[in-house]
Formats: C-alpha cells, structure tokens, sequence
C-alpha cells in the first residue's frame, strides 16, 4: 500500500505533524511518499491507496494555494483521501472546505482533523517559549498520533465544525484569501538589523519579495501569502510590523469602507447601480492602496530619518517561532 502525503508548512507545525503521521503510516505498512506544495506547484499524476492533504489553516481556511492544488488533484473514482490541518486555536470551516474539494475531485474522505499547535501570528501573538512551547507541541504530536489512528481504522472519522462557525468563518476566509492576505506582507519593514541574506525572498512559498535598494533590503508583493515565514525565521530578527504602515493601511481600508457604505445609503433607491459602482471604485482604489500608496511608503522608507519612524515597531519585543528542526527547502519540506 502506498500512501501519499501533499503538505506545506509555513514555520514548521504542519511538517512535524506530517513526520508524525508519516513515521506511524510507514510502520503500520504504507510506503510513504511527502510532496511539498507552495505556489508554483503541480500535483502528480498518480492515484495512491491513500492521498493526505496537510496544511496550516489560516484566517479559517487552508492557504489559496494549498486549495487550488487540491484542485488540481488527478480525478480518483472513489480512492480514499484524508485531510489534516494545524492551526493556533480553531480552524472552523478550513478542514470541511478541503474535503469538499477532494470530493468533487472523485476522492472518498475517510478521515479528517486537526491539531492545535504554537501560533506564529505575530501580527498579535508574542510565540510561545520554554516548557509552555515544549507542552504545546507534545499536545500537538499526540493529537496526531490519534488522526493516524484513525486513518488506519476501517470506520470514517471526520472532523465536524458546528453550523454557526461555518456560518461566520466562511465569508472571513474568502475575503482573507481575495485581499486580506494582500496586505500582510505590506505591514513588513527590514530594519537596521537586516544583513542583505535574501533569505526571506529565498524561502517565500508565492515568490510574494524581492530584494531592491542600495543595500539591498526585502520588498513585499501584492501577491503575499500571509504564511509569517519570513518574519519568523529571519536569522537577524530585522523583519518587523510597522506600526505606521499599518495604521496608514488600516486608516485607508476604514475610510474605503465609510465610502462604500456611503454610497449604499446615498443611492439606496437604485440599490443595483449603487452596489456596482461602489464597489468597483472600491476595487480600484484598494488596487492603488496597493500599487501606488505603498510605493510611495517604499520611496520615503529609502531617507534614513523616515526609515527610522515607519520601522517603529512592537514585534522587537517579542520572540520567532520555529518547529524545532525546521529547515524549510524548496519544497517547505522538514529536514533535520
């Protein structure tokens, strides 16, 4: 029996749940095969007994990515399949999404869960650390070990999430995943601490930086993931969250979005016409929001002065969270 495992991992919880879930298939007889996925990815043509789709959820759904892969899948009439997420609390609807996928691609779900390991949001959380980090990710590893279980048993085992969750969780994931990962990455600045290394654009899943200036610094795309592996595993600690580059981001998505309810009451008697127009006005200013506003927030970064304002910053207080022995190849892959 063979059993194939599609995984990505931003800072290392998925690849040490898929090692777990791997190193128990493998001893219950499955030849085991892991393909990472980032970006550019394309699935294999072959069909094993057994296809594993692993991913961290974010915002409550698996990355763009991950789920367009998944789309992507060969057609199976009736193989079985098996979904795992990690997540930093509660991954909602992310999990029932990618079964949904693997079924409309012909696969037959047998077994679906998740983990809660360490959260690398540090957009609002300071990473576990010491006998705290090592207990979460003992608990994380024994939920593991139970989804394998359940994998080898003959009977369905599948993650439920409750009506309401599903309810409010599904439109925050699709509006993350059409702008709000955008923006993740336009909250970034390298600070007086960045070496030049490239090893964030390096490791980048979507290829969402690029290194520019004189010296060289890391510059973040529209097309950013919102995985938090650069910031995470910058050997300098220089990546931070901008505190004025947020605050102008989020200011500009506040006042779009007083306009656009603006427009909803001003032209309410002619409701259709007013939705269209005010959200493609909407469109294309978040576009420039985008584009030109955050080229020009690049341009006054490059005066020394300025640099040193717009990288005021509270995440250099707070620590990076790395799986322990995660070295993420072109693939995203664990290695030791």
């Amino acid at each position: 029996m063979k059993a194939v495992i599609h995984s990505f991992s931003g800072t290392g919880n998925t690849a040490r749940a898929v090692q777990v879930l791997g190193a128990q298939l493998a001893g219950a007889g499955y030849e085991v095969a892991q393909r990472g996925v980032d970006g550019r990815a394309e699935p294999p043509a072959e069909i094993p007994d057994l296809t594993v789709v692993a991913f961290p959820i974010w915002a409550w759904a698996a990355p763009h990515f991950v789920l367009a892969y998944a789309r992507r899948l060969p057609k199976a009439a009736g193989a079985r399949a098996a979904v795992f997420a990690t997540c930093g609390g509660f991954g909602a609807q992310g999990v029932g999404e990618m079964e949904r996928a693997l079924r409309r691609r012909g696969y037959r779900v047998v077994c679906s869960g998740e983990a809660v390991y360490p959260d690398n949001w540090l957009l609002a959380v300071n990473p576990e650390a010491g006998s705290e980090l090592d207990a979460a990710l003992a608990e994380g590893d024994q939920t593991v070990q139970l989804f394998a279980n359940n994998c080898l048993s003959d009977e369905p085992a599948l993650f439920r999430c409750a009506f309401f969750h599903k309810i409010w969780s599904w439109p925050i994931a699709r509006l993350f995943r059409l702008c709000g990962r955008r923006f993740l990455g336009k909250f970034f600045i390298a600070d007086s601490r960045c070496t030049s290394c490239g090893l964030c654009a390096a490791s980048c899943p979507v290829r969402a930086i690029q290194m520019d200036g004189a010296p060289e610094t890391p510059r973040w795309g529209a097309n950013c993931a919102g995985c938090y592996r650069c910031i995470n595993l910058c050997p300098a600690q220089a990546i931070q969250i901008s505190v004025p580059r947020l605050a102008i981001h989020l200011g500009v998505n506040l006042a779009l979005t007083v306009g656009w309810l603006w427009a909803m009451a001003e032209w309410r008697e002619r409701l259709p016409l007013a939705v269209a127009a005010a959200t493609a006005a909407f469109a294309g200013l978040t576009v420039l929001q985008l584009t030109a506003l955050d080229g020009l927030l690049r341009a006054l970064e490059t005066r020394p002065a300025l640099r040193r304002f717009f990288a005021a910053s509270y995440t250099k207080s707070f620590g990076r969270y790395r799986a322990p022995g995660f070295q993420p190849g072109k693939n995203g892959a664990l290695s030791r």
